[in-house]
């Protein structure tokens, strides 16, 4: 939550807003906006999402897997021939 905390407190002073501004701009509670930028916050999507458009933004959502290296098999061992570590 803190990269999204951080994503909040970026676009807020980008905007030349204070949180005391954003939280009347929004109606959400300062101390919920400082909870959030602190990365300390629980707040829903919804919440995210009004705070984001009092600010002029929306919220983009991504899902992704990690990636994953296959590692491919060794070849096997030929009979008689010296170990290779």
């Amino acid at each position: 939550m803190h990269r999204v905390g951080q994503t909040f407190a970026d676009a807020r002073a980008e905007a030349g807003l204070t949180q005391t501004q954003l939280a009347e701009l929004s109606g959400v509670h300062q101390s919920c906006l400082s909870r959030l930028e602190q990365g300390n916050g629980n707040a829903t999507i919804s919440t995210l999402e009004t705070v984001a458009a009092a600010m002029g933004c929306k919220i983009e959502i991504r899902l992704s897997r990690p990636s994953v290296r296959v590692r491919e098999p060794s070849p096997p061992a030929t009979p008689g021939a010296p170990f290779a570590a």
